[in-house]
């Protein structure tokens, strides 16, 4: 390497931070093993996760709004949304197994309506187009439709299965992830010890 690269500052930054990379891309794959060994477990921690986050940002914003109280008049709302954000996080964290599935499933209806309006307005759009970009455009909004309606049956008919399914695409998903990242963060190690 030359003295130029080694003066290059995405150099001296990778230098110092490549194993953080690496730490990211060990927590991935384990998070995926955990989702796709013991899915439920994986669901439960997320939900605990969130339940602190809720609870320490709703008690934030109820501080918040006592302390602001004199000079915003609507301090209120920001109490009012405070409360609800530890009422939530003290639920995920009391019965994480059961927020956890609220939340899976809430995830799954979200991908079914975007999927299904996504579709209709790629149909939409398509109407305004001419030769393959016409052709393309209503193949991917009848595509999206039928991923939408396709999905929210499965949600309908057996929505423990079609959770699980989700839980184990997203361990699939950590997994790939992680091992880039790995990779990619050893990469670098290597790069900047031969440089």
């Amino acid at each position: 390497m030359t003295d130029s690269a080694a003066s290059d500052p995405f150099t001296s930054f990778a230098k110092g931070l490549w194993w953080l990379v690496l730490l990211r891309g060990i927590l991935a794959i384990v998070f995926g093993v955990i989702a796709l060994l013991a899915p439920a477990a994986a669901l439960t921690a997320i939900a605990i996760v969130y339940g602190a986050y809720a609870l320490v940002d709703g008690i934030a914003a109820i501080v918040h709004a006592l302390q602001s109280r004199t000079g915003n008049p609507r301090w209120g709302w920001l109490l009012a949304g405070g409360v609800v954000s530890v009422l939530a996080g003290l639920a995920a964290l009391i019965l994480p197994g059961l927020v956890g599935a609220l939340g899976g499933l809430v995830v799954l209806w979200t991908i079914a309506i975007w999927a299904v309006v996504s579709g209709v307005l790629a149909l939409r759009s398509a109407g305004g187009s001419q030769g393959r970009a016409r052709t393309w455009g209503i193949v991917a909004g009848i595509l999206s439709i039928v991923l939408g309606l396709v999905l929210a049956i499965a949600v309908i008919v057996s929505p423990g299965a079609t959770l699980l399914s989700l839980i184990w695409t997203a361990g699939v998903w950590a997994v790939i992830f992680g091992v880039l990242l790995v990779v990619s963060a050893l990469t670098v190690r290597k790069a900047v010890a031969a440089g």
